[in-house]
């Protein structure tokens, strides 16, 4: 489906007033940081809208394989937003000019969308981000320094980081930010960086090794600049 098609026959493929938004959260440079992309100078959420035959879930999925290429990573649904004026009006009416089409307020996608709004936590690494139908510029930014957001994005983000604030001290979602083996300082950072604050190391340690969810590996890490501390992976029965 080409953009013209989209903008003009959305309306016989997918559910009226309903679309996804994902938060992919990932953790570089002691930073946890959110994918956006660039539409029309301001920068959104990845995002997509619900085939008529499609469970909700289904297409968050979808849309966030489309935007990263991964398969099966942490996903979860947490709020739902739906102001009474949340629309992309202008911004798909100066789309259509830059694309040389006549703009039809009776488009559907210029009607208010509800959106089912999910955070996703993913290892940067293995991210392979793309524009999606209208081919848009993505970057990687810092949760706490976004850039100029479109409509509500950026009061999802900040929704989606006091969840997952709440989450990590219930589940052990945190693993899901790192590469299958990594270190207990790494860990740590992770944490610190959600959760705004530091925490003593040892402590924290303890806490992580209690869980009894990880597997201290034979072989420290090699490439660890002083002291090389040890690996770790998720047992195989905690997934």
């Amino acid at each position: 489906m080409d953009i013209t098609q989209f903008l003009k026959d959305g309306a016989s493929f997918f559910l009226p007033n309903i679309s996804v938004d994902i938060v992919i959260l990932g953790f570089k440079d002691g930073e946890l940081k959110v994918l956006l992309q660039e539409f029309d100078g301001k920068w959104c959420l990845p995002g997509g809208y619900v085939f008529k035959e499609e469970a909700v879930n289904d297409a968050a999925v979808r849309v966030l394989e489309e935007r990263t290429g991964l398969q099966q990573p942490f996903l979860r649904l947490f709020q739902v937003f739906g102001d009474s004026n949340r629309s992309f009006t202008e911004e798909f009416k100066g789309l259509m000019k830059k694309i040389g089409q006549d703009w039809d307020s009776d488009l559907w996608i210029n009607q208010r969308f509800v959106t089912m709004a999910h955070y996703a936590l993913v290892n940067i690494e293995e991210v392979k981000p793309t524009g999606g139908i209208f081919s848009m510029h993505y970057d990687w930014f810092e949760v706490d320094s976004l850039p100029d957001m479109l409509m509500d994005h950026a009061e999802i983000i900040t929704v989606s980081k006091s969840q997952l604030r709440r989450d990590i001290t219930l589940e052990h979602i945190s693993f899901n930010l790192l590469p299958e083996e990594f270190t207990m300082p790494e860990l740590q950072r992770i944490h610190e960086a959600i959760l705004g604050r530091k925490l003593e190391r040892s402590r924290f340690q303890k806490k992580m090794l209690s869980l009894d969810v990880l597997e201290r590996l034979p072989k420290p890490k090699e490439d660890a600049p002083r002291r090389k501390p040890f690996l770790y992976k998720v047992k195989e029965e905690n997934p």
